[in-house]
């Protein structure tokens, strides 16, 4: 199986606030990443739905800093995917 097919997959979570976030992150901008950028994604989906949740609703700082500037991009798409300037 391919990286973006598992993950569109990993995408599916127990809160519909992440799935509206991540699986249009994937499915628009998954290749345009980088292969370090789309590991550290892969990586990112191992988090707990708590700690996703807190990352994008809540927009909290990560534990892990690794994650912080694509924590900020995945808003960012996700805002003007919304038309939320």
């Amino acid at each position: 199986m391919d990286l973006k097919k598992k993950l569109l997959w990993q995408c599916r979570r127990g809160l519909w606030e992440l799935d509206i976030i991540l699986k249009p992150f994937v499915e628009k901008y998954f290749e345009l990443m980088d292969s370090e950028n789309q590991l550290l994604f892969a990586d990112l989906l191992k988090l707990e739905d708590v700690e996703l949740f807190d990352l994008f609703v809540n927009k909290l700082e990560p534990n892990d800093k690794r994650f912080n500037d694509l924590k900020d991009i995945i808003i960012k798409k996700h805002m003007d995917s919304q038309g939320v300037i």
